[in-house]
């Protein structure tokens, strides 16, 4: 929900938040559209717990407040807008309500409709994220409404993540003599030094955007030829034009590609599915910003 406040105190400090998978990020703008601090943190999705995501948001407002020398500005004079990966179900969003009481507002969404709201600057339309996770957001009158996003375990296809667990198996089942060797399999191979008790020690721990540092190993093999990679590339693309034309049925005309895969994605997916897509005018922090009351006219006039 898009907040509009009337009578807003020109002094008005409006604050961003995009609190992905892989970094928090956070900028700061005057009422007139001015940024004056941006900052950037660690992972906050909040399936890490609650309290890892707001040691990571503070961390990223102290620090875009530190860029625009307002080290001691209280936070309780600034209007949010917070988007937060992993905030899918109602009892995870229960879990954020303290985070409102630390500004003077706090507008709390998932990071798929703050990206969504910011790509197209407020108007109806649609975006697809493949980054360390995947989903599809569709924003309009008639509709609110996100597609996957269910997390690593059972969605995120596609994704960073998701290239990078389906790499690995590869890379396994080479290494147990199930599978040709590859150039992938023999890339993600040689960091575990061809032992896959090693890979499962590694598993244990590893979080999604661990898996997802895998992904730019895939794509250049791909790249270079490498059958393995290509086929989970063109898997890749297959799940990503499912999404797109999930959110291509609702009409709005217009649907941007988003997230850290998005270029190299866009190297792979064929012609007709491209041209489905337009260019985001912004970005998630503009649309946490939008979000946290700041007027449409003061993001076109900066």
């Amino acid at each position: 929900m898009i907040l509009y406040m009337n009578r807003i105190d020109p002094t008005t400090l409006f604050l961003g938040i995009d609190a992905g998978g892989s970094t928090c990020r956070a900028r700061l703008r005057k009422l007139s559209g001015e940024v004056i601090g941006e900052a950037k943190s660690g992972p906050a999705n909040l399936r890490l717990g609650a309290s890892v995501a707001i040691e990571q948001i503070l961390a990223c407002t102290e620090g875009a407040l530190k860029e625009a020398d307002l080290e001691n500005y209280p936070l309780k004079q600034i209007h949010a807008g917070l988007g937060l990966a992993g905030a899918v179900l109602s009892e995870e969003l229960e879990s954020t309500s303290h985070f409102q009481t630390l500004f003077a507002t706090c507008e709390i969404n998932n990071d798929a409709y703050i990206a969504c709201v910011g790509a197209h600057l407020g108007h109806s339309g649609a975006v697809v994220i493949v980054g360390t996770g995947s989903c599809a957001q569709v924003v309009s009158p008639e509709a609110s409404r996100t597609y996957g996003g269910w997390g690593f375990d059972i969605s995120d296809q596609a994704s960073g993540a998701w290239i990078g667990q389906q790499a690995l198996q590869i890379a396994v089942l080479a290494m147990d003599g199930l599978c040709p060797s590859s150039a992938i399999s023999s890339a993600i191979g040689d960091q575990f030094s061809h032992r896959p008790a090693d890979v499962l020690r590694w598993s244990q721990s590893a979080r999604p955007n661990d898996y997802a540092k895998f992904a730019p190993l895939v794509f250049s093999a791909a790249e270079h030829g490498d059958t393995q990679a290509m086929a989970l590339v063109q898997c890749g693309c297959e799940q990503l034009e499912q999404l797109i034309r999930a959110v291509e049925r609702h009409g709005t005309g217009r649907i941007a590609l988003l997230g850290g895969l998005a270029p190299v994605y866009l190297r792979h997916l064929p012609k007709h599915i491209i041209s489905l897509l337009c260019t985001a005018r912004g970005d998630a922090l503009d649309g946490a910003l939008l979000t946290a009351g700041l007027p449409l006219t003061s993001l076109e006039l900066a």
